[in-house]
């Protein structure tokens, strides 16, 4: 049985996350050996319980880094904006990495990160987990076999609901810039990214160049009084003409499982966060599949474990996430900046103690937009505003808002 000795940079907030899906698979497939932390205090208990079973830990990863050269793989869920560097460093210093989504902001970082691994040789995944589920991979299977013939859109509709607090969780939440980096956080670059990447991989299954932004039309808003957006509609042409659209709000009434309809020319796809899907085939026939319950980060551990030490092919590598990359940098350049909604659409909402913002008719308007493959100005939304699309031809580096 292969065993791969890892260490994690992260263990709070998203990290605990990584952290659980070590220990389900510790002693079977993985072996933790080293974690960082910044602060000691903050993670107190956490950090004892592992020390005391000969975890070492580190406040400075570039520490574990130096004291831990035998590591299979370091996995990093530290802040959005620290992904690029830290995942640069590691496989400069020679160590595989998962590396916690987005995989970076920009356009310029990800193709940092992407050299750095054509330089060194280096393995790295990026923990977009909803490539895993059986639903989805087997979805992708079927496009690549043409069983839907040519895919001709690509819908996706993302609507949860956040409180107050979600903003307040860290430093950089809601926010475009953090201590001078790009964080653009929000639906398209962080709770709801992987409905896009999900989308876009569909697309680049289809055919080569399929994921490919080659023109977005974005508009992005929010109803909280943060500087991010937390609701968006983005219209995407890729290189070979697939038309995909992306639609999220965290301004929903409910939460909701997030969806992708594909159209093709043979079939109709539809796919939802909740591991199932359904095709209806032109034909008349009709297909369903459910994936059942899986822990899908789990998942991406095992994954990575088996392309190391088996030769498996990863479920979203490095390189194909850079279309993800490109069409959010596409989006914040054709909107050019995040529209505020007047508080006469909002609704403010004070439940078992927590405070919500909510969107007056957010699910009906993005059932609207889905319906007819528009976006929010194109329908006439009172708060809409319309913006102009981005040619991403030659796109090599995003500077928005301020930053050099």
């Amino acid at each position: 049985m292969n065993v791969a000795k890892v260490g994690l940079i992260g263990i709070s907030g998203f990290g605990s996350i990584h952290l659980r899906s070590i220990e389900q698979l510790q002693g079977k497939m993985v072996d933790l050996r080293a974690i960082v932390a910044t602060s000691y205090e903050k993670n107190k208990e956490v950090i004892d319980r592992l020390t005391s079973r000969g975890v070492k830990y580190y406040q400075d990863y570039r520490l574990m880094l130096e004291n831990h050269k035998d590591l299979d793989f370091v996995a990093i869920s530290t802040p959005i904006h620290l992904h690029a560097p830290m995942a640069i460093d590691a496989m400069e210093r020679g160590f595989n990495v998962l590396l916690e989504k987005p995989p970076a902001v920009t356009i310029q970082d990800i193709d940092a990160i992407i050299e750095t691994k054509r330089k060194t040789n280096r393995v790295c995944s990026v923990n977009f987990q909803n490539t895993s589920g059986k639903a989805f991979r087997r979805l992708l299977e079927y496009i690549k076999e043409g069983k839907l013939g040519r895919i001709k859109s690509i819908v996706g509709v993302g609507r949860w609901k956040r409180d107050e607090s979600y903003y307040q969780r860290n430093a950089w939440a809601g926010k475009l810039i953090v201590d001078g980096n790009y964080v653009l956080d929000g639906t398209i670059n962080n709770p709801l990214a992987h409905l896009l990447n999900n989308e876009l991989i569909a697309a680049e299954t289809s055919e080569e160049n399929g994921g490919v932004p080659q023109k977005v039309t974005a508009e992005i808003y929010h109803g909280h009084k943060i500087e991010g957006e937390d609701t968006a509609c983005v219209r995407i042409i890729t290189k070979t003409g697939i038309e995909v659209y992306f639609y999220s709000t965290l301004c929903n009434r409910e939460e909701e499982s997030p969806y992708i309809i594909i159209e093709a020319e043979r079939a109709k796809a539809y796919w939802t966060f909740a591991n199932r899907f359904k095709i209806e085939y032109i034909d008349g026939t009709t297909e369903e599949f459910d994936g059942g319950h899986e822990d899908l980060f789990v998942n991406m551990y095992i994954n990575m474990v088996e392309h190391l030490f088996e030769g498996k092919l990863l479920y979203c590598p490095l390189e194909i996430t850079r279309n993800f990359v490109l069409a959010s940098n596409g989006a914040f350049e054709s909107s050019r900046c995040v529209y505020g909604i007047p508080d006469e659409y909002l609704e403010i909402s004070y439940e078992n103690g927590k405070i919500y913002t909510y969107i007056k008719n957010i699910k009906e308007i993005i059932d609207e937009a889905t319906e007819n493959k528009k976006l929010f100005s194109e329908i006439g939304v009172p708060w809409s505003r319309k913006t102009e699309p981005f040619d991403l031809t030659n796109y090599k580096k995003f500077n928005m808002f301020g930053q050099k």
